[in-house]
């Protein structure tokens, strides 16, 4: 299997390096200036991160430039009256977010031999004024896991971004469920801390699909270059998490290992024989907390600063030896960050830095202490051959600051990144999805090829090849390397 997987990814590489080095001229604008948000935005689950777009043949690459996503979009310019003739029309408008059939195979795990799922998203938005915005979103996920010791099918119904929204002038106020990512760097945004996660596909799809909408009140406002975000959580949901029958669970009772736990013959005894309190504290007991971001955008350097107390979405397993039992937790974190972009020549630069206190981690009897952390991450994109591929590489370090012996790595540094290639007049793209431990050994590879050239509709292929030591994420997911046949849409 391994070596099936690193032939896949081998022969994906050549497509990507088809381009060659192309003229820093060729590459759009360092930064685009902001603009007023359009009465419709873009749909839910975008980041705040700022991509840069290569430009197109058609048009020259001034005109190529980009603003932000939804979630970084002024809000409309203040209106003092309606022009003549340009009277605001209600509109009442309805699609589907997001449809995924995929059929996968598990060669190399005896817990099950194929894993299939069934994804749909829908949304109703009505706007009755330029002022105001009402959504209404669900979303229905189905699973079957089959061929090996640990089948089941699952069936699941979820709200999706579900608000109302006033906007006006440099003010813009929303209620409800929302998919709020902030951060600036791709896969691992340090700045992401009011997102419900979505980890019952671990790392299968891109991040805006592993998060979910949670319950917030969010108050945007401009001023100028300067932008202010401030979300509170008043209902706390945990992240969204796979069956514990899953390949995809954190939690593995076949073996009696815990995702991002080094191991031991004590601990891997306990967890076979634990009873596992999965979803206790999934809608909490009072609100999230809530969190503030400061942003600049604008010659010579976008920075941003955020400051957070929120309950972490992901959970914590605390242990009881006496039953025993594993119970997932979502204790409260504090967090203050920074982050910064800017451009030279034909690279576009980007890092985060970070600092959690109050991180709980786990002594080698079982109890829980809480610690430090410190955060890093620095990345560059680039367009080799300017326009058709991009390369996104990016350096994390990841420490927990405490003097105690504990099962979680105290240190982790590595590299990931992205290369995504298009060719036959834009109709197929080539990519690949990659990390790799520095300190240890944590290896992830994730070739895909898709066909784009019908319509609003995608057509993939996909192989994931994880290996690591004990106690690294991948190392975790060592035996789920996984081949996948979908198909996306939305419509």
């Amino acid at each position: 299997m391994k070596k099936l997987m690193l032939a896949l990814s081998l022969a994906v590489l050549p497509v990507l390096v088809s381009e060659g080095v192309a003229a820093a001229s060729e590459l759009p604008p360092p930064r685009a200036v902001a603009q007023d948000a359009p009465d419709d935005l873009p749909p839910p689950r975008t980041t705040t991160r700022k991509p840069r777009l290569a430009p197109s043949e058609d048009t020259p690459a001034a005109a190529a430039s980009q603003t932000s996503p939804a979630d970084d979009l002024p809000p409309p310019a203040p209106r003092s009256r309606t022009p003549e003739g340009q009277a605001f029309a209600p509109t009442l408008k309805y699609g589907m977010d997001d449809l995924l059939l995929e059929a996968g195979a598990l060669p190399d795990t005896p817990q099950a031999d194929s894993y299939s799922t069934l994804s749909a998203s829908a949304h109703v938005l009505w706007q009755p004024s330029r002022e105001w915005e009402f959504r209404a979103g669900a979303r229905v996920d189905g699973t079957v896991q089959a061929g090996g010791l640990s089948d089941y099918t699952e069936l699941l119904a979820d709200y999706t971004d579900t608000y109302v929204r006033y906007r006006s002038g440099n003010t813009r106020l929303t209620l409800g469920s929302q998919t709020v990512i902030w951060g600036r760097v791709d896969e691992v945004p340090l700045a992401d801390r009011v997102s419900r996660v979505d980890f019952t596909r671990f790392v299968l799809d891109d991040l805006p699909d592993r998060r979910r909408a949670q319950l917030a009140a969010r108050w945007e406002q401009n001023f100028g270059e300067y932008k202010l975000d401030a979300v509170w959580l008043p209902a706390f949901r945990g992240a969204q998490l796979p069956d514990i029958d899953s390949v995809w669970s954190p939690i593995n009772q076949t073996t009696g290992e815990v995702i991002g736990i080094v191991s031991s013959p004590a601990i891997a005894g306990l967890v076979k024989a634990a009873k596992i309190n999965q979803s206790q504290d999934e809608f909490g007991y009072g609100d999230g907390g809530g969190a503030l971001r400061l942003t600049r955008t604008g010659d010579p350097i976008d920075f941003g600063i955020t400051l957070a107390r929120t309950r972490q979405s992901l959970p914590y397993y605390r242990v009881n030896t006496t039953e025993p039992s594993l119970t997932a937790i979502h204790p409260y974190n504090n967090f203050a960050g920074a982050d910064a972009e800017f451009v030279t020549g034909a690279y576009t630069w980007r890092m985060e830095l970070g600092y959690t206190s109050d991180v709980p981690v786990t002594r080698p009897t079982g109890a829980m202490i809480n610690t430090s952390a410190l955060d890093w991450v620095g990345a560059v994109e680039f367009f080799p051959g300017g326009k058709d591929t991009r390369v996104n590489l990016q350096l994390v370090g990841h420490t927990l600051q405490t003097d105690q012996t504990i099962l979680e790595l105290g240190e982790y540094y590595g590299v990931n990144g992205e290369v995504n290639t298009t060719f036959g007049q834009a109709r197929w793209n080539a990519g690949l999805k990659f990390a790799s431990g520095l300190n240890v050994r944590n290896v992830y590879i994730g070739p895909q090829l898709s066909y784009l050239g019908w319509e609003t509709h995608e057509l993939y292929v996909a192989a994931y090849y994880f290996d690591g030591e004990d106690g690294t994420v991948f190392g975790f997911h060592k035996d789920h390397s996984f081949l996948a046949l979908g198909w996306r849409s939305k419509f």
